[in-house]
Formats: structure tokens, sequence, C-alpha cells
């Protein structure tokens, strides 16, 4: 029997799986170095992987309170971020 996922667990699938992406990189990139002309492999941005993966946290929590802001304002800056990443 398949259970399914609520929307915070498949978040969570999501923001794990973008993580571990980004932590095999930079554990390849420790143990090898750079890849061809570049740090990383083009298909794996690290810091692209691990912004993602925080935004996609932060919507797990974003029903809770955040009586300063500081969560929606990161949230925020990830997703301009993420946004201008690929234009």
């Amino acid at each position: 029997m398949e259970t399914q996922l609520s929307k915070k667990q498949a978040l969570a699938l999501a923001a794990a799986s973008q993580a571990s992406e980004a932590v095999a990189e930079l554990l390849r990139y420790a143990r090898e170095g750079e890849w061809l002309n570049s740090e990383f492999h083009p298909d794996v941005e690290p810091l692209e992987k691990l912004c993602d993966a925080a935004k996609l946290a932060a919507e797990i929590i974003s029903d809770e309170p955040d009586p300063d802001g500081d969560r929606n304002q990161l949230a925020g800056a990830l997703e301009k971020f993420i946004s201008g990443w690929g234009g």
C-alpha cells in the first residue's frame, strides 16, 4: 500500500534532494578539484541548489509565526536570487 506525502513532506523531500546534490558536488570538488574549466559541474551548481533547499525549507514553516519577518525576508531574497540565476 502506497502512502501519499503531505505537501510539507513533499517540500522536505525536494529540499533534501537539492541539498544532497549540492553536498555531493562539493565533496566531489574537494576530492577531485575543478570540473574541466570550472569549479563545479555545470548541471550541479551547489550555491543554487543550497539556496533552493533553504527556500523550500522556509516554505515548510511559512505558516508558523514570524514576528520579525526575518524568514519572509530571507525567503523573498532566496526566490529573487534563484529566479535571477537562470536568466
